[in-house]
């Protein structure tokens, strides 16, 4: 091996692999990128076994090809560090990779390539292509209600649900759900479910566009799915599990509120200050016209906010979370959301108004 490369060209897609390498490994070969020479490029694969990132490398000229391993966060942290505009010559001597920039030289050790494990030996039977920025939306509208360490394990992720020209994306985690949709002619009459990990959902929200018009190509097998694009190939292990009904978890109720989600958003904000550390409780009481939420912690401090909406149902008391609240009222982008209220022992489905096919549900919860 031995090539030039600019040192812009090489710093991002060697920052993104290195977020999918993990810090310590019980192989060592897994702290390691995988640095190939092909067909005039350079392309630098990661991965924790669970998940692999390509990233592709134009280079700016090549004496030699060649394959090796080398510590990915050393050969960030020396590219990060070097000055802008480096050209940055990578060469094998021995068992070294050299990096060479200017009056700079720097020997790393390498480990063979062949200990490098591959992810990419599946067969994807269903493929489509879009936006970039639609399935970064789609991820991102939802992501926040994923569970963590749920020992319900099909809880940790995201659910992809493709039918009918349509791809919906939910997240729960026994608190809240997110569910959120878009139709897309591209997707023709596909039919498939699949559940990304979480640490798959939150790389894919790293490396997507969420603007232009930039393609991926989503790929899926029954293990695994691979989504590629012009700088990249990612691709992931899926949860092996039963998503449950979504729909039953959304609750049927009949006294909707409507109100501006800014003043909404706004006033959580300052209540959540005085909400208790730990629990994050709020308490809503519905009035004719009127929210009044107060929220109260361990020191008898006491926060009240007053909003005014649209509501004609019944007086209610209700507590929640304020931090679930405000994930959602944070993701909605619509001027106005729509509660819906069942009673003070139900979930509340909130929603935008117009332009936006999302819809969210949060638990109630005891104060």
């Amino acid at each position: 091996m031995d090539i030039v490369v600019q040192r812009e060209a090489l710093l991002k897609p060697l920052q993104a692999v290195s977020g999918v390498v993990e810090k310590k490994q019980t192989l060592p070969v897994l702290s390691n990128v995988l640095l190939t020479i092909k067909d005039g490029q350079l392309r630098l694969t990661g991965t924790d076994l669970e998940i692999e990132l390509i990233g592709f490398v134009s280079i700016d000229s090549q004496s030699a090809e060649g394959v090796t391993t080398v510590s990915a966060r050393k050969l960030f942290d020396i590219c990060r560090a070097l000055p802008e505009g480096s050209v940055l010559r990578l060469s094998i001597e021995k068992n070294y990779l050299v990096v060479r920039a200017g009056e700079s030289c720097f020997k790393l050790n390498t480990l063979p390539a062949d200990d490098f494990p591959n992810l990419d030996d599946s067969e994807y039977p269903i493929e489509f292509t879009i936006k970039q920025s639609v399935l970064k939306n789609l991820l991102s509208k939802t992501y926040f209600a994923m569970g963590q360490q749920d020992v319900r394990h099909f809880l940790n992720g995201a659910f992809l649900e493709i039918t009918n020209q349509t791809i919906k994306c939910v997240a729960a985690d026994g608190h809240r759900l997110a569910l959120t949709s878009i139709s897309d002619e591209n997707i023709a009459d596909l039919d498939a479910r699949i559940i990304l990990p979480r640490k798959s959902v939150l790389e894919l929200m790293r490396l997507l566009n969420a603007d232009g018009d930039a393609k991926v190509t989503i790929q899926m097998g029954d293990n695994r799915a691979r989504f590629v694009t012009t700088d990249c190939v990612f691709t992931t292990k899926l949860i092996n599990a039963q998503y449950p009904d979504y729909t039953r978890l959304i609750p049927k109720g009949v006294m909707a509120a409507m109100a501006d989600r800014e003043s909404i958003k706004q006033a959580l904000t300052r209540a959540s200050i005085l909400s208790n550390e730990k629990f994050r409780g709020v308490r809503f009481q519905l009035e004719m016209n009127k929210l009044r939420i107060t929220a109260n912690n361990s020191d008898r401090e006491h926060a009240e906010e007053e909003v005014m909406l649209e509501y004609a149902g019944n007086e209610m008391e209700i507590g929640f979370n304020v931090a679930y609240l405000l994930d959602v009222v944070s993701a909605i982008t619509t001027k106005a959301i729509r509660c819906v209220f069942s009673s003070p022992n139900d979930g509340v489905l909130i929603e935008a108004v117009d332009g936006d096919h999302s819809i969210y549900v949060v638990m109630p919860m005891r104060l």
